[in-house]
Formats: C-alpha cells, sequence, structure tokens
C-alpha cells in the first residue's frame, strides 16, 4: 500500500493545505479575517510607539542619571566634607602684635565666647532635653545615617506640586545649615545638605552631632544655646531642668518669635475675643512635645500627666541667673576691626556661616596675629579717648565724632585706627573709620585730579590754568571758591596749595570723568557708583562736581583714602590695607594667610614726586595754604584738606616719610560744623601725629634718582622762568629734566613812565607791574582763615545730575562756603 498516496488522496479538497484546493477570491473572504490582520497591524504599531516612548524614557533618564552623577562628582562631593571643631570654653582666641622694640609677637587681647553663648556638654544636659529634640525634630535620628529618607521624599513632593521645598530635615542636617551659609531654599542646596550630612556621620557620632546641635540652636531674647537659654528663661543651670522645662524650652526654637514665653505677642481670636500671649503658645508647643515623646517611649504616661500639670515659673523679662551671660568685654576699635575681618574671611574661604565663624573666633582657641602697632595706637587712644577733646554738640544735641585710620608706608598694613571720639563702651559698635562712608570734598583732589593729569602727560605742576568760572548754573557762576573770588591765571601747584575749585574743574575735563572715574577705582581701589537708581532719580560719580569737588554719591571711608593716599610716599605703589597678617588654630594650623600683592603700576614715580611737593606747600607753605595745622617740627608732612557743602564733613589726610593718616570729622547725622570750629580734622591729625612721631629720627620722602632732576628758579605766577620784572614771584623748584620750565615769564612785564612818575629801574627802565597782583586792593590769597577752600556753592554738576550722599538732596561739592564776593582778578595782557 501506498501509505503517501492514499494520504494525499484522502484530504478534503477544500482543504486550504491543499494545492488543489481552489483559492477563495476576494469576495468569498470572511469579514472576520481581514479584521484580525488589522487588529494585528495595529497592535504591532502600537507595541512600536510604546516601546520607543519607553527607549526615549529609559535613554533620557540614563542621560540625566550620567549628568547628575558628574554634577555630583564634580560640584557636591568635592564641597561635601565638613569640620566641625569641638569648641570647649577654655580654648581662649588671642590677639597678638608685634612689640616695634623686640620684633616678638605679644598677646594684646584673649577673646572669650561670645556674649551670650557658653558651650556646654552633652553630660551636663538633662536626658530628657536630648529626648525632647530628637522626639519633636527627628524622630528616627539615632537609626538614620543622616538623612532621614522617608522626610526626604516627602519634602522633595512638594516641589512636583509647585509648593516650596521644606521640612524632611534631621538634626544633623539642621546642624549643618546652621554651621555654613547655605541657607537658601533650592534643590542644590537640599542635595548638597543631603551629601554632607551623610558624610557628616561619617565623622561624628550621635552624640557628638546632638551636642552640637543644642549648643547651636537660636532659643530667643538673643540666647544661642540651651545653657544661656536655661539661665534666661528659668533662672538654672541647664543640667537642673526638669521634664516639663526641657520640653518648653525645646519647644521655642521651631518658632522664637511665636514660641518665647518671655515675649510680647498677642493673638485675639476673631469670633470668641480670646487672646493668646506667647506664653499660652509655648505651653501649647511643649504639651506637643511630650505627647510625642510619650508616642516614642521616652516617657511613661504617668511622667507626661505630671509635666503637663507642672505650672512652670519663668523669670521675668530681661532678669538672667548669674551665669546667664558670659561677661561682656570692650573691644579697642582696632580689635574690633580685626575680629570683624577675621570673622568675614573665614565665611569666605570656608563658606561658613556667620554665626559659624563668630564661634570659631571667640571660642576656637585661634591665634589671630594683627598688623597693630601697639605705639601708633596708643597715641591715637591718647587722643581719640580724651572727652575733653573736641567735645562739641551740634545744635540738635549730636556729639561731634571722628575716626581716622593710620597705615604703615612701608608695609601697606593699618597699624591704628579710631572708630569714634570718647570712650568706647560696647564692643563691636559702628566703627566710623570703617564702616562711615562721607563725601570727601576737595580730599579727593589729588587722586581723582591732578594724580592722573600729571600721570597722563595733561599738567605740570608749572601749567597755567585760569581760575574762572567753568560756566553757570542757574545764572550764577559755577563753580565757585571759598574765598568768593577768582584770580585769573595761576599754577596747578598754586590750585592745589589754596585748593582752588575753577582750576580742579578744568583739570578734571583735560583727564576727562570717565577716565578719572577709572582711575579711582582700578588705582586708588575707591568703590564708586557708576549708576545707582532710587526712585525716579539715577545718580553716578560720573562727572565735574563729583570727582573734582568730591561730591561722591555714597562717600568714602578713612580706611580707603589712607590707603590711597600712602601710595604717593610709597612712589606709585598701591598694597591693600589689612588689620591681621596669619590666623592659626589650636592645631597649629594654618587657617588664614593674608597676603597683599603690591601694586607697583599704581603711579609712576615722577608723578608721586610732584604730587608730593605741591602737597607739601599745603602744609608748609605760606598765603593760602588750607593745611598749615597739620604741622609739627622734626617731620617732613604732606597732605590735603576737605570741607564739603555747608561744612558738614571735614577732612584731612596727609602723610610723612613713615605713616600715612586719614581723619575725618562731622556728626553721624549730617548737621552743619560751626566756622569757630576751623578744621577739626586737621587739628586731630597734627595732635596724633605728632604723638606717634616722637622719638623717630628726621627721615626725607623718597626721591627719584638724582641725575634725572634739574633744580631750577622760576616765576610762581607763570611757571615760566623768570625776567627781570618777576622780583618777589621767584620760588625754587626741582623737575624732572625733561619739564625743566622753558621761555622767559611773559605775565610781569616792564611798564615805562608816561609822565615821568614812578621810579625807573637802571636794569629795566621803568616800573615793575605785577598784573596778577595789581588788580585789587586786597589780595585774596592772604586772607588766610580756617576754611578750606575745596568748593563753595552749586548745586548740580552741568550735564550729570550730580552725586549725593544722600540721594534726596543736592551734591555735595566739597569745600567751603563761598562769601558774596565774586570779583575777578583781571589779568593785563603779555607785552
Amino acid at each position: 500500500m501506498d501509505y503517501n498516496r492514499d494520504m494525499r488522496s484522502s484530504r478534503d479538497p477544500r482543504d486550504p493545505r491543499d494545492p488543489r484546493a481552489p483559492r477563495p477570491t476576494r469576495d468569498t473572504r470572511g469579514r472576520s479575517g481581514k479584521s484580525a490582520k488589522q487588529k494585528r497591524k495595529k497592535h504591532g504599531k502600537a507595541f512600536k510607539v510604546v516601546m520607543t516612548i519607553i527607549l526615549v524614557i529609559l535613554i533620557t533618564g540614563l542621560m540625566l542619571l550620567c549628568m547628575a552623577a558628574v554634577y555630583i562628582k564634580n560640584v557636591i562631593i568635592p564641597n561635601a566634607s565638613l569640620e566641625m571643631t569641638e569648641y570647649n570654653p577654655n580654648l581662649t582666641s588671642t590677639i597678638l602684635s608685634k612689640n616695634p622694640e623686640t620684633g616678638n609677637y605679644e598677646t594684646t587681647r584673649s577673646l572669650y565666647g561670645e556674649e551670650n553663648r557658653v558651650w556646654v556638654g552633652l553630660d551636663e544636659i538633662p536626658k530628657d532635653l536630648q529626648n525632647a529634640a530628637v522626639a519633636i525634630e527627628d524622630k528616627r535620628f539615632y537609626s538614620h545615617n543622616g538623612v532621614d529618607w522617608v522626610r526626604t521624599a516627602k519634602a522633595i513632593s512638594l516641589m512636583f506640586t509647585g509648593q516650596d521645598i521644606q521640612g524632611g530635615s534631621t538634626l544633623t542636617q539642621q546642624l549643618i545649615k546652621n554651621m555654613t551659609s547655605d541657607d537658601e531654599v533650592t534643590v542644590k542646596r537640599k542635595i548638597m545638605e543631603i551629601f554632607r550630612a551623610l558624610e557628616f556621620e561619617k565623622n561624628y557620632s550621635k552624640d557628638d552631632i546632638l551636642e552640637a546641635y543644642l549648643n547651636y540652636i537660636y532659643l530667643g531674647e538673643g540666647c544661642n544655646g540651651v545653657y544661656t537659654a536655661s539661665y534666661t528663661y528659668f533662672g538654672k543651670h541647664v543640667s537642673e531642668l526638669s521634664l516639663a522645662e526641657c520640653a518648653s524650652l525645646i519647644g521655642i526654637t521651631n518658632n522664637p518669635s511665636k514660641y518665647d514665653p518671655l515675649g510680647t505677642l498677642e493673638v485675639t481670636d476673631p469670633e470668641t475675643g480670646e487672646v493668646k500671649t506667647a506664653e499660652d503658645f509655648n505651653k501649647e508647643r511643649q504639651e506637643t512635645i511630650l505627647f510625642a515623646m510619650l508616642e516614642q517611649g521616652y516617657i511613661t504616661q504617668e511622667e507626661y500627666d505630671q509635666a503637663v500639670a507642672e505650672e512652670l515659673q519663668f523669670n521675668e523679662k530681661g532678669a538672667s541667673g548669674d551665669a546667664a551671660q558670659t561677661t561682656s568685654t570692650v573691644y579697642s576699635w582696632y580689635e574690633d576691626q580685626v575680629i570683624d575681618d577675621v570673622i568675614n574671611d573665614l565665611m569666605e574661604t570656608y563658606n561658613w556661616s556667620e554665626q559659624y565663624a563668630k564661634d570659631k573666633v571667640f571660642s576656637g582657641g585661634l591665634e589671630i596675629y594683627s598688623c597693630m602697632n601697639p605705639q601708633v595706637q596708643a597715641a591715637v587712644d591718647k587722643v581719640y579717648a580724651n572727652n575733653d577733646t573736641m567735645n562739641v554738640t551740634s545744635a540738635s544735641g549730636q556729639r561731634l565724632q571722628s575716626a581716622i585710620t593710620i597705615i604703615d608706608n612701608e608695609s601697606g598694613e593699618v597699624v591704628a585706627m579710631a572708630g569714634g571720639l570718647g570712650e568706647k563702651t560696647a564692643s563691636r559698635s559702628l566703627n566710623r573709620a570703617t564702616s562711615s562712608k562721607r563725601p570727601p570734598g576737595s580730599s579727593i583732589k589729588p587722586l581723582a585730579v591732578y594724580a592722573p593729569a600729571i600721570e597722563l602727560g595733561k599738567v605740570l605742576p608749572t601749567t597755567m590754568v585760569e581760575d574762572s568760572p567753568w560756566g553757570q548754573i542757574d545764572g550764577r557762576d559755577w563753580p565757585v571758591n571759598a574765598s568768593g573770588v577768582y584770580k585769573g591765571n595761576v599754577t596747578v601747584a598754586q590750585a592745589v596749595q589754596e585748593s582752588i575749585n575753577t582750576v580742579a574743574v578744568k583739570v578734571l575735563e583735560m583727564v576727562g570723568p570717565e577716565t578719572s572715574f577709572n582711575f579711582m577705582q582700578d588705582k586708588f581701589h575707591i568703590e564708586l557708583v557708576r549708576s545707582w537708581t532710587k526712585g525716579n532719580m539715577t545718580y553716578s560719580d560720573i562727572g565735574l562736581a563729583q570727582l573734582a569737588l568730591g561730591g561722591l554719591t555714597k562717600g568714602v571711608s578713612t580706611y580707603e583714602m589712607a590707603a590711597a593716599y600712602s601710595v604717593f610716599p610709597r612712589q606709585g605703589t598701591y598694597i591693600e590695607p589689612k588689620t591681621y597678617t596669619l590666623v592659626v588654630d589650636n592645631n597649629d594650623e594654618i587657617l588664614l594667610r593674608n597676603e597683599s600683592q603690591p601694586e607697583t603700576d599704581t603711579l609712576s614715580e615722577r608723578t608721586t614726586f610732584y604730587m608730593t611737593d605741591m602737597l607739601k606747600n599745603v602744609v608748609t607753605g605760606g598765603s593760602g595754604a588750607t593745611g598749615t595745622k597739620a604741622n609739627f617740627a622734626g617731620q617732613e608732612i604732606a597732605g590735603k584738606t576737605g570741607t564739603t557743602t555747608s561744612r558738614k564733613d571735614l577732612w584731612f589726610v596727609g602723610y610723612t616719610p613713615y605713616y600715612t593718616a586719614a581723619v575725618w570729622t562731622g556728626y553721624d547725622q549730617q548737621e552743619r560744623l560751626s566756622s569757630g570750629l576751623s578744621n577739626p580734622s586737621v587739628v586731630l591729625w597734627q595732635q596724633v601725629m605728632s604723638e606717634v612721631h616722637k622719638g623717630l629720627p628726621y627721615k626725607d620722602f623718597d626721591q627719584p634718582d638724582a641725575s634725572n632732576l634739574k633744580t631750577v628758579t622760576y616765576c610762581s605766577v607763570s611757571g615760566m622762568l623768570p625776567s627781570a620784572a618777576c622780583s618777589g614771584h621767584l620760588i625754587t623748584g626741582t623737575f624732572y629734566i625733561d619739564d625743566v620750565p622753558t621761555g622767559v615769564c611773559t605775565y610781569h612785564r616792564v611798564q615805562q613812565p608816561t609822565t615821568g612818575g614812578g621810579t625807573t629801574d637802571t636794569e629795566t627802565g621803568g616800573e615793575t607791574t605785577d598784573p596778577g597782583t595789581g588788580g585789587e586792593a586786597t589780595d585774596p590769597g592772604t586772607g588766610g582763615g580756617t576754611t578750606d577752600p575745596g568748593t563753595g556753592g552749586g548745586t548740580t554738576d552741568p550735564g550729570t545730575g550730580g552725586g549725593t550722599t544722600d540721594p534726596a538732596q543736592p551734591p555735595a561739592e566739597g569745600g567751603g562756603e563761598a562769601t558774596g564776593r565774586r570779583r575777578r582778578w583781571e589779568l593785563r595782557p603779555p607785552a
């Protein structure tokens, strides 16, 4: 039997597997077959779309994870490490200064814990207080590794619902936030906080972290940490607190303004009229904490009931126990500044919070090597701490105030300062030497006008500039001089000596206000205002009144001015001022090294030579010199006065070969100083600096190479070589060879008598007439007086809008007020 054949013959001819079966026509296909095929195609397409989407999501996710990993590796992890100093009240920090006689550093001040924080060990903190903090702030504290992932997930979910990223912080994370300045509520901060907490718990035990947390938290009433808070609220040592008191105390930290039981908060229920006080809110918070402790097994029901029922006895407002605060020490002005500078530099260098940096300075056992010269500081204190010195009050009852900063010319270091007159009664109070910025008046002229002009080749001391109005404002001549007169042509040297405003404005025009502005900021490092808008007014320090006459928008400090002027005796090198050089921790590790890089290209030696020569005449010159009261025997002295409009701010900035000092005098709230005071800044400068230089040998200002100089006699009026008619106006000056005056004076001339009158000079054949002095009967240059002719009247600098300390007022222009006299000295034309 043919098996294969029989099998083929038995197949149904309609069997679709049989090749002999007739193929169905299109019309004979069933609908169900067509639908199944289409569904398979649709399902295939949907599957591909879904898989594509999933693949895109996976790839995107992987890319994001890679980017996040790179970010975490390069940005987060390098900054995640954080060291915690184990503070101890016995770790006293010290400020040291060099003994100028021995050259050795000696301790001048010991710094103890800051006013209202005393560090207390965990063994002295009641277990109830520890448990209260854990129960209410971080119930999984002892089980997590620095991050509570459950709370963190809840906090992050707020971000995706458009709410603030908040909550979820463990005690470890809260401590880190207190220690650093990363307190902004951002994703980056949260990520950084998480990694820091994880790293932190690898290095410190739970007890270390809890101890630090309880000593760091703020508990209202100026209390930092549980030690001082315990005395402030309950008048007892923290170790003596009851369970009820522990819960009450720890409750304050959540919101001190609400839960401070000594606070004045009162809230009235609008429906019931019930009034709740801060003490009521504290009681509610206390019971919440006690209930949390009960739930978590820290206390029994009986202990809970007793604590809730206990009546809390708080101190009266302001009454604290004997040990609530550490003894407050009044530091000197210089010590205040050293402390502030070190705190700021620690914050910047290590990204620490201000509080953490303060604790480090006061309780970290640091050695701070200051730049203070004890002998120079003693001279400052002798003058400034004397209540009888300048003991003057204003019409409104304000006490006259002053500030001084002294810089060592060789090192550029700040060696002494005072931030106020009279006895200092508080530490880290307003230091006017560094924090008070006032318009400098004419003391700005050497920096913003004459030094740039000489440096840029615009003028020399002998350059003639006409002393006449620059223009008019509101129909009045501007600017005016303090003397109330215009003298005609004068030399730049005379303009500096007599602080003539018109010449300063015209020389500034030669330099250009923009160039002067950049010079001040880039060369002398004095911070100015390019553009500042307040209300509908815009202010700028780029202008004639601002830069030539000192009407700066926000002013300058004595600290800045002393540093800038010290460039002159240093022959053109700027050194950033500083109050300390080194900070070492209790393990002899260097925390801060404060080094200044001298900027040797600030000014040329030629410019500083001419500037010092002219500024010497301000102090030692004759008629019209504005700073003669600063002079004292035994040293060369140079400097410049400054007086603002209405005599609201008075300045003198001067230097010797040894030191540069800047002095400001005025009232904290600007008022006019009586003309009878002369210029107190000049007097104070002389009193301090004469004391500072006692015993120091005479020293000349540094001079350029003598081979580059030549000394000649020239006419003081024209700045030219003298003619026979210049008798009485001859002075001797030293110049760089290329700058020696050329040409014979054409401003003085010989006149022949017309009617036989007068006396004929046998050599010249006629009378001599000085057109610079013959036009008026009175020489305004001999009027003397003590008002610095820095500027005078006027309101707004044309075309600039003017600068001012108070933007609501017209700009201060520097210099004294103008009198009613506005005479002009007419010059006869040259022969």
